[in-house]
């Protein structure tokens, strides 16, 4: 593309995210020669490059896109007349104010993960006046009490380059084990989540309910006080059965509970989860909660990102029950699995199945298709708090369809444990210390799930309704079966790629069963003041034994199988190619490393990206 025509392109970016305005006289309080800039170069950037602007007392900080960073320097002169540098703009944070007057919580993003800054930003909010409700162990944010003017202040610190409110946390079984599969595999492996850990956070729980004796919730904070909505999610998932018709997808599972009104910084709660020293060892965390409504990719969907990416958890999160886009800012976070909802109507038949204006759905504003599962929106039959030995026939919303997509996890993570995808089953291992990478068990229940018959965008289940379909741990088990317990092809993020780089896999296929390729990849977290939310762009490519291409989500928007041609997708970062009937013959599957602009896998020196990728 000529200079002229990226430089207009990005102006035109930069009007669009209204987060570009010229940087005011204020000097910057972290380090007062110091100011912020918005960075655009050339190409993507080699790991030289950053060698060489670090060099130049240059801090790059968060990606925003197309080749832009926030990056913090002293003098531009010499950084803009670098050959790769296409341009460098002052920038300043353009916060979003909440519409009440007076003193609201907001959260803070900071440009880089720097303690220092963080401080600096902190002794910044008390001096404005501002409270400081929590420092993050992310080391990127910052819970803060602020008024109007006193975010205008702290926009114009170098450090920040996004303010957004935050709201009050917001809430949002009879057949379910079959039609999943759990029954199916328990009768098959005897799976019934023996072994797996995991945690429901949400607003209280009836500890003491029948359903939770045989093994009482760990629990991870002090419960809440309202305890009908928990009870509910949490027995979805961990009932043991005393009440046959209401048993959980993981009766013998070990359930962790945490209000969200006890957590005060979800970051260091969630490394609590993951340390394998510690006493909970979860392998996911369901949240059937959320902020308040929105169409964004806010600070608190970026959190959410940073929390998957540093501590590899699966976190299922409700879409939310509008029946249009407004959802919850955890759900549009890339990095998280997001469960939308359909009616079932207490049958079985998925014929029968309408989403029916009721939950929440996509796509993102970037173009993202979320949700990326779903499931029964109502009638769901499971334990309440209105006694010991209560229940209730009508718990719903994509409050019921998160816990069991959840609940469906916890039996992946004991299928993986025991050897279900690596030769045969029988190894029992420990299911926290041998388990998947959370883009892996994300790529798993994506490849396997049911799709919902549908054809055109305005369909009542188009993709943006029911994502990739609902999870089914009976597909998994017996697809890994049927290929002598293994999958054609199942990367758990063991392979690496640098920009420029692809990775080649080849799969034979006899003609009679449809190919199905799935690739995930937990994304670096984005910039809530850029327009699309991706950070790497990692692109999947599936080639027919006759050249005929399909680039990964080509006419999955339209339809339940993948159309040839198109062009590489840019936007999602769980990409799919789904062939009907296949050529028989080899077929090429790549993953094609386009742009590598944070690193994504910080185990190694170079900036590069790992990936799960799933064929079956």
């Amino acid at each position: 593309m000529p200079d002229v025509e990226v430089g207009f392109v990005l102006r035109t970016i930069i009007s669009a995210l209204s987060a570009f305005a010229l940087i005011s006289g204020v000097p910057a309080v972290a380090a007062p020669a110091e100011s912020a800039y918005l960075l655009q170069f050339r190409t993507t950037l080699s790991d030289a490059q950053r060698h060489q602007l670090k060099g130049l007392g240059v801090r790059l900080g968060a990606f925003v896109q197309d080749g832009t960073y926030v990056a913090r320097m002293k003098s531009t002169s010499r950084v803009s007349r670098l050959s790769y540098v296409r341009e460098v703009r002052p920038f300043q944070a353009q916060p979003q104010i909440a519409a009440l007057g007076g003193s609201t919580t907001y959260l803070i993003a900071l440009a880089e993960q720097d303690a220092r800054d963080q401080q600096i930003v902190a002794d910044e909010v008390k001096s404005l006046g501002g409270e400081v409700v929590e420092m993050s162990a992310s080391r990127e944010h910052i819970m803060a009490v602020l008024d109007a003017g006193q975010v205008a202040q702290l926009a114009k610190l170098p450090a920040v380059i996004a303010i957004d409110p935050v709201s009050a946390p917001e809430t949002d079984m009879a057949i379910s084990r079959e039609s999943s599969g759990a029954n199916h595999i328990e009768t098959a492996g005897g799976y019934r989540g023996q072994g797996v850990r995991g945690e429901v956070m949400d607003s209280g729980f009836r500890l003491t309910h029948q359903e939770f004796r045989a093994r009482p919730p760990v629990q991870h904070t002090a419960n809440g006080t309202s305890t009908e909505h928990g009870t509910s999610t949490y027995g979805q998932i961990f009932a043991s059965g005393v009440s046959a018709a209401h048993r959980g997808l993981l009766p013998e599972g070990q359930g962790i509970t945490a209000a969200y009104n006890n957590v005060s910084d979800r970051y260091a709660h969630t490394k609590q989860l993951v340390d394998p020293a510690g006493r909970y060892r979860a392998v996911f965390q369901s949240n059937s909660w959320g902020g308040s409504l929105t169409t964004s990719y806010t600070t608190v969907s970026q959190q959410l990102d940073r929390i998957v990416f540093d501590h590899d958890i699966l976190i299922c999160q409700s879409q939310s029950n509008t029946g249009t886009r407004s959802s919850r800012p955890e759900a549009w976070a890339k990095n998280v699995l997001s469960v939308g909802g359909h009616n079932h109507y207490n049958t079985l038949d998925r014929a029968d199945d309408k989403w029916n204006r009721t939950a929440s759905i996509g796509p993102a504003a970037d173009g993202r298709i979320k949700p990326e599962l779903s499931n029964y929106y109502d009638r769901i039959d499971t334990t309440t708090e209105d006694s010991d030995t209560a229940y209730r026939p009508d718990f719903g919303g994509t409050s019921g369809a998160t816990p069991i997509t959840c609940g469906n996890a916890g039996l992946l993570f004991q299928m993986w444990a025991d050897g279900v995808f690596d030769g045969a089953p029988g190894k029992a291992r420990d299911v926290f210390a041998s388990r998947p990478h959370a883009a892996t068990a994300k790529a798993l229940l994506i490849n396997t799930a049911n799709q919902h018959t549908f054809s055109g965008t305005t369909h009542d289940q188009t993709r943006t309704h029911q994502g990739w379909g609902t999870a089914s741990v009976r597909n998994l088990y017996d697809r890994a079966k049927a290929g002598g317990w293994k999958l054609p092809v199942l990367v758990n993020e063991t392979d690496l790629v640098t920009t420029g780089q692809t990775r080649k896999y080849t799969v034979t296929s006899n003609g009679q069963t449809p190919l199905r390729a799935t690739l995930a990849y937990t994304d670096p977290a984005g910039s809530p003041t850029a327009t699309k939310a991706t950070v790497n762009d990692l692109t999947l490519k599936v080639t027919a034994p006759d050249g005929t291409v399909y680039w990964g989500n080509n006419g999955l928007l339209a339809g339940n199988w993948s159309t040839p041609g198109g062009v590489a997708n840019t936007v999602d970062t769980v990409e799919n190619v789904l062939v009907q009937a296949p050529a028989a013959g080899t077929w090429t599957v790549e993953v094609v490393a386009t742009a590598v602009n944070v690193d994504g896998h910080t185990e190694t020196a170079a900036t590069d990206a790992d990936y799960a990728l799933v064929v079956s």
